[in-house]
């Protein structure tokens, strides 16, 4: 498989042990914890746990519809850990998840890293569509997902639903 994936500005790349500690403090966010509370952590140690679960899931061909495959999001020019994005089954799909740290922002690289794993997985992972499945209030996540090109497809217990194909 060909990963690392890079962007103009970033690497998405395998999470390493040297990550812990970043994974810990970005979990810790109010954005983490009013929006994906199941990733804020108790202690280092439980990053230290996730960041080695996720450092298993890393086999030659990633298989995103039955295990989680999450990178870490770093900036190009600075090698700085800045986030993760990742492809997890979810009932009987494929959902991509990511999350930016505070400081980072609006500066389009949570849409630069979801474009870039969304081509990447449906032309290499040859996944058929990828789903992006946010809270009605997140209004930063949702506009993640509709400049990186996912169309509206419906909305279930407070969550919207986007979805992206596969370009034939």
């Amino acid at each position: 498989m060909n990963y690392p994936i890079t962007t103009p500005r970033l690497i998405l790349r395998k999470f390493t042990s040297e990550d812990v500690h970043k994974v810990y403090l970005m979990s810790l966010e109010d954005g983490m914890k009013e929006f994906i509370p199941d990733q804020v952590y108790a202690s280092k140690e439980e990053a230290k746990q996730v960041v080695e679960y996720l450092m298993l899931q890393y086999h030659e061909i990633p298989a995103p519809n039955k295990t989680p495959f999450v990178l870490g999001i770093v900036i190009k020019d600075n090698n700085e850990l800045i986030g993760h994005v990742g492809l997890s089954p979810y009932d009987c799909i494929v959902e991509i998840g990511y999350a930016i740290e505070d400081k980072h922002q609006g500066k389009g690289f949570a849409t630069e890293a979801v474009q870039a794993m969304t081509e990447w997985s449906l032309k290499e992972l040859k996944l058929n569509s990828i789903w992006g499945i946010v809270d009605k209030m997140n209004s930063g996540s949702i506009k993640v997902l509709e400049k990186a090109g996912f169309i509206f497809q419906g909305e279930i217990k407070n969550k919207l639903r986007y979805k992206m194909k596969q370009r034939i």
